[in-house]
């Protein structure tokens, strides 16, 4: 019923083993025959005190499903410590990816000028608990004004494999907008050629000599006579591509500044990727992850606010 491929004790760290599901089951059933030392009454207190995880997930629910192939870590030093990071959320951890959701105002990457935090150092400090030489490599970037889902490879062959595949997967992933302004068409194809200025700004063009081709398509979710919340998909990355399409059609993202929005009633720039896809490197899966809609996004269908 259970297969142990894992125990560890690493220094100060806690003792910790790992077992692989071999049939359905329920998470207490699996514990009794698996974790033969325990009494019942004992199990049943390592669930309340939180020392079992399935997948990365701490769970204290005595009859969790498991299905053949989940992996259930016992803690045996005392209970797992729910992760916390300030502007980051982990969403789906194992050993090869780790996807997170990241809050608008935080840099994806830093860069040599800029030596801020960003999502990168968290998740990096974060892998690194447990492997002090881990390393975390970039397979896309989010814009520091959007918020949303990033995911990031724990190893160089998963970020070649992962970046290999994205091409036939990026066009699939969702961004949420909220735009000033009522859009007339409820759906539509952008398409026209960015170029970058030196000022770095990207505008959008249609002469394919100084630009590069870049198709976003949108279709509005719901409206009213100020704003227009729309979902939105890209047939090519570029740069800040859905901000500078949504502007040139005469409706910039909310709290956009960089391109062109006079409005900030949510304090932030309303651009949210809710939905990524990806073929998992290493067992081929198909991989879809989502977010709820940001709260703040509906608020502002519900109220009208004035800056």
């Amino acid at each position: 019923m259970a297969k142990k491929f894992n125990s560890k004790k690493t220094g100060k760290k806690s003792r910790q083993s790992t077992y692989t599901v071999t049939e359905d089951t329920e998470l207490l059933k699996f514990l009794l025959i698996t974790v033969k030392d325990k009494s019942r009454n004992k199990v049943k207190a390592m669930l309340t005190h939180k020392q079992f995880k399935v997948g990365k997930e701490i769970t204290t629910q005595y009859n969790h499903p498991l299905k053949k192939g989940d992996e259930v870590t016992v803690s045996w030093d005392g209970a797992f410590k729910k992760e916390s990071y300030e502007g980051v959320k982990i969403i789906f951890e194992d050993d090869d990816i780790i996807v997170i959701n990241k809050r608008s105002g935080l840099l994806s990457i830093g860069s040599q000028k800029e030596k801020r935090q960003t999502a990168y150092r968290i998740i990096t400090h974060h892998i690194q608990q447990e492997n002090p030489v881990a390393r975390l490599f970039v397979i896309h970037r989010l814009d520091r004004e959007a918020s949303g889902l990033m995911v990031f490879a724990k190893n160089k062959q998963t970020q070649v494999d992962l970046k290999d595949s994205w091409t036939d997967t990026f066009s699939k992933n969702l961004y949420l907008a909220v735009t000033e302004g009522t859009i007339e068409k409820d759906k539509d194809i952008i398409s026209s050629f960015l170029n970058e200025s030196k000022a770095l700004i990207v505008y959008s063009g249609n002469n394919p000599k100084v630009g590069k081709k870049a198709i976003t398509k949108y279709s509005v979710v719901k409206k009213n006579e100020f704003y227009s919340l729309v979902e939105a998909t890209q047939e090519t990355e570029r740069k800040n591509q859905i901000r500078v399409h949504l502007n040139s059609i005469g409706h910039p993202i909310l709290g956009d500044k960089k391109y062109d929005s006079k409005q900030n009633p949510l304090n932030r720039t309303a651009l949210h990727l809710r939905r990524i896809n990806f073929i998992h490197p290493a067992s081929g899966q198909k991989m879809e992850f989502e977010t709820k809609v940001p709260e703040d996004f509906l608020k502002i269908f519900r109220h009208k606010f004035y800056d």
